[in-house]
């Protein structure tokens, strides 16, 4: 059933409505932070804050001056002003320097140039750079007028910095709960699309019986709805290739009785077409007709080779590549290699004492075809057999390998075709005449041999790099466990 569909054509779903609302939150929570931290910062520092320190001063103006020189009684003043502003009070000298107070060391540069005002006893608010708050300086001369000396008077909000802690605790309460959020929403996302890639990975690798699983019986989201339509996939595949196979074996199965039937026609016509001959017969038609009977004999050959490798595709296919389709039995491969190398004439390479599980038949039918492959391609040139064990444990069966290699000295296999080259009835386009090459099911009956082993094959270059092709086979020593 289609996913149902919002107006414009977009699926609506859970997954959609959570991540919309996971970016509603975060805008909402980014500008609930930013307004608190401007009116922090707006209310702190504004005009109407540095009016205050402006009045508090002059209210205490007269009694400054009045203390001008004694030191106790403008610490006492200022202290009262601190503790009425919420600010740092302190008395500087001329030069800058705080002698008195809670203020900073040093007035800012900015101090300087403005001294006539601070004579004339006008405020002056000097702003710093930076986060650093307004300092707001009052000038405060001597009693004595026989003294040319004035006293700087600087007001600074008694937490400075400290006053960035509202809109730092926000957004460190902020950024958690958000990042938390956004945690949960990636890894649910993160960890399902990863299951269903994995799963999609082992239908592209032929396990069509595998299903993704999902954790409610109804779609929840789009990556259930994903999910689903995956599986709907998978099962429609696998029923399209499982009644492909079956019809593809049962008619080769049918087709084995009236071969059979031709062949012994074609015998016994030969045998008649012999008796002429022996009789003394060398006229033309009994030439032809022994070369027709002949040809037709390769041919059914041919046809019957054609139908036993089907029919054996079909068994391993039918049981998806392992378990019953694999009669394994422990034999020496190196028997077995002698025994497929002397029907092509090929150079067996000394091998070790080698005992594998596997099913023997199944094995020579892979390794003759390798070899009935590398023969084809190099009629003249050498061929060789070569086997060994891989004691590196293999990690998908947890178990040592053979490793047995075929070279030949023919035109080898381009690195683009050495992939295409086991899919069933490809052949090579220098290799299209049927005189030099099979129907294409060779190489792919070898794949098939090896994936119900558990084990493998590829083609490459020869290890020496010489002109030529080189097959490698891994199949495990023991005989791997069956699939479900």
């Amino acid at each position: 059933m289609s996913p149902p569909e919002a107006s414009g054509g977009h699926p609506r779903g859970g997954l959609f409505a959570r991540i919309l609302l996971t970016f509603v939150a975060t805008a909402l929570a980014s500008a609930l932070v930013a307004a608190v931290a401007g009116y922090t910062f707006a209310g702190r520092f504004s005009a109407g804050w540095i009016a205050e320190v402006e009045e508090v001063i002059e209210q205490h103006a007269s009694e400054l001056q009045a203390a001008y020189g004694d030191d106790a009684a403008m610490t006492e003043i200022i202290g009262r002003m601190g503790a009425q502003l919420d600010a740092r009070v302190g008395v500087y000298r001329r030069k800058g320097h705080r002698i008195l107070g809670s203020g900073p060391p040093h007035l800012p540069p900015g101090a300087g140039p403005r001294r006539r005002e601070l004579r004339r006893g006008t405020p002056v608010v000097v702003r710093t750079k930076g986060l650093e708050p307004p300092m707001v300086l009052y000038g405060v001369p001597d009693a004595d007028p026989r003294h040319d000396r004035i006293a700087g008077i600087v007001a600074v909000t008694a937490h400075g910095r400290m006053r960035l802690l509202v809109p730092g605790l926000a957004l460190a309460l902020m950024l958690p709960v958000l990042g938390g959020g956004a945690w949960v929403l990636s890894r649910s996302l993160i960890r399902r699309l990863a299951r269903i890639e994995a799963s999609a990975g082992r239908i592209a690798r032929g396990d069509l019986q595998h299903r993704i699983a999902l954790e409610a019986d109804a779609p929840r989201d789009e990556l259930d709805q994903l999910a689903g339509a995956f599986n709907e996939m998978a099962q429609k595949v696998e029923a399209l290739l499982q009644g492909q196979r079956t019809l593809l074996a049962n008619v080769s199965h049918e087709l084995r009785t009236p071969i059979a039937r031709m062949k012994v026609l074609v015998e016994i016509l030969q045998e008649r077409v012999e008796m002429l001959k022996d009789r003394g017969d060398a006229s033309r038609p009994v030439a032809r007709l022994d070369e027709g009977l002949g040809d037709m004999g390769r041919d059914i050959d041919e046809v019957e080779s054609l139908i036993s490798d089907l029919l054996t595709s079909g068994r391993l296919e039918l049981r998806h590549g392992a378990g019953g389709a694999v009669q394994a039995s422990r034999f020496e491969v190196d028997a077995l290699l002698h025994r497929v190398a002397d029907k092509v004439e090929a150079r067996v390479e000394p091998v070790g004492e080698i005992t594998l599980e596997a099913d023997e038949l199944l094995v020579e039918r892979l390794l003759s075809n390798l070899l009935a492959n590398a023969r084809r391609a190099c009629p003249e040139g050498e061929l060789t057999i070569a086997a060994g064990v891989d004691e590196a444990m293999d990690e998908a069966v947890d178990e040592a390998m053979v490793v047995i290699e075929v070279e030949d000295e023919g035109p080898g296999v381009a690195p683009e075709d050495r992939e295409a080259i086991f899919e069933p009835f490809t052949r090579l386009d220098d290799a299209r005449d049927r005189d030099r090459g099979g129907v294409g099911l060779g190489l792919y009956l070898c794949r098939q041999i090896c994936r119900s082993h558990g084990g493998t094959i590829e083609a490459t270059g020869r290890r020496d790099g010489a002109r030529g092709a080189r097959f490698v086979v891994r199949l495990p020593l023991r005989r791997p466990t069956a699939s479900p």
